[in-house]
C-alpha cells in the first residue's frame, strides 16, 4: 500500500531534524600523546690507564750483561668495557743457560679486578709447554696444561683458591688501574699470582711517591717494594720447592698512564733488571 506524500514528508523532516543530534553524539578521535625519545645512557670512560693502546719495549739485564728484551701490549679498553687485553713477549739467554722464549696473554676483568682468563707458552731446551686458564667466578680456576709432542699432552685441573687470582700481567694491570697508594704507611696489600701453574703470594711492603732518581727512573714515580712467596694451592709455604723466596721493587710512571718503568729483583750476586727503553700510547 502507498502512504500518502505527506507522510513520507514528515519522516524525511523527521530524518533531517534528526541528523544534527546524531553528528553531535560522535565522539573526536584522540591524538595519542607520544613522550620524546631518551638519549641512550652515556657509557662511562674506560679507565685512563688502559683508555688507550700501548706498546713498549724493554731490555732484560742481569748486572751489567744485557740477558733478553720484553715486549708488553696493551689494547684501548673502550667505553663501557669490562675487560682488558694485553700481551707480552720475552726472549734471552740466562748466564749459559740457554735460550728461553716466553708468550704471555691475559683479559683482565674491569670490575672485579682479577684475571678472566689468561695463557702463556714458555720453550726451552726442554720443550714447549702451554698453559691456559680461565676463571669464571673469582677464586674458582680451571687449568690446562699441554705439552706439545709429548707424553701426558694434556692435563686438566680445578682450582679453588680462598681470594681471586692474578696472573703476571693481570698482577701488573691491576697495580697501574689500582695501585695501594692510600692503604697508609705500614698496611701491607696483598696478592695471589698464578705464573704457568705456580702460585705466588705477593705482598706490597711499601708504596710511595718517589722523585726522579738519576741512572735509574728519569721521571716521578709510584714506586713499590715487594716480596713474592712460593706457596701452594692450599695457601701454605712451599719450601720443598725449588722456588725460592724473592724481593723486588717496581717502579710506574706517577701519571694517568702509570706506565711501568722499571723492575729490579736481587738474584745471587746481582741484580736482574727490566727496565724500559719505549713506549707509544695511541
Amino acid at each position: 500500500m502507498t502512504r500518502p506524500a505527506h507522510t513520507c514528508d514528515e519522516l524525511g523532516g523527521a530524518a533531517r531534524v534528526a541528523e544534527p543530534v546524531a553528528a553531535a553524539s560522535v565522539v573526536a578521535p584522540l591524538t595519542p600523546v607520544v613522550a620524546p625519545l631518551s638519549p641512550p645512557a652515556k657509557r662511562p670512560p674506560a679507565p685512563l690507564a688502559v683508555a688507550q693502546g700501548e706498546r713498549a719495549r724493554y731490555r732484560i739485564d742481569y748486572g751489567v750483561v744485557s740477558i733478553g728484551e720484553l715486549e708488553l701490549a696493551v689494547g684501548a679498553a673502550a667505553p663501557g668495557a669490562t675487560l682488558v687485553r694485553a700481551g707480552g713477549h720475552g726472549s734471552g739467554g740466562v748466564l749459559g743457560l740457554g735460550h728461553m722464549d716466553e708468550r704471555l696473554s691475559t683479559e683482565l676483568d674491569l670490575t672485579r679486578l682479577d684475571s678472566r682468563r689468561w695463557a702463556s707458552t714458555r720453550t726451552d731446551g726442554d720443550g714447549a709447554v702451554n698453559d691456559r686458564a680461565e676463571q669464571a667466578t673469582a677464586g674458582h680456576v680451571s687449568l690446562v696444561r699441554e705439552h706439545p709432542g709429548g707424553a701426558g699432552a694434556h692435563e686438566a685441573t680445578q682450582a679453588t683458591f680462598a681470594t681471586p687470582v692474578l696472573d703476571p700481567l693481570g698482577f701488573l694491570l691491576r697495580l697501574r688501574l689500582a695501585p695501594p697508594i692510600g692503604a697508609g704507611p705500614g698496611v701491607p696489600a696483598t696478592y695471589y699470582v698464578l705464573d704457568g701453574q705456580a702460585l705466588w703470594r705477593v705482598t706490597i711492603t711499601g708504596a710511595s711517591r718517589a722523585p726522579a732518581a738519576a741512572g735509574i727512573v728519569p721521571v716521578a714515580t709510584l714506586r713499590f717494594d715487594a716480596e713474592a712467596e712460593p706457596i701452594r694451592y692450599d695457601g701454605g709455604s712451599d719450601s720443598s720447592s725449588d722456588r725460592k723466596h724473592r724481593t723486588f721493587t717496581l717502579w710506574l710512571s706517577d701519571d694517568a698512564a702509570r706506565v711501568p718503568l722499571r723492575l729490579q729483583m736481587p738474584i745471587g750476586i746481582a741484580d736482574l733488571v727490566v727496565a724500559l727503553t719505549e713506549v707509544a700510547r695511541r
